[in-house]
């Protein structure tokens, strides 16, 4: 069997614990990213919003043939 790659997701969580999340997703990101380079580029967001970086959610699709 083959696993072809079709997209990844990225969904960064920002804000306060205590106050609404705030969510930025990210489309067609590249087919594994590493931890650092979502913690990286949550920073970056972080910076240009100025709300707190909380979490990342990272969803991958794939075809099996």
């Amino acid at each position: 069997m083959q696993t072809n790659w079709k997209k990844t997701t990225i969904t960064f969580i920002f804000g306060d614990i205590d106050a609404k999340p705030v969510k930025i997703v990210l489309q067609n990101a590249i087919s594994a990213p590493a931890a650092k380079q979502i913690e990286a580029f949550g920073g970056y967001l972080s910076s240009l919003t100025g709300l707190p970086f909380r979490t990342a959610v990272v969803a991958t699709q794939s075809d099996i043939a």
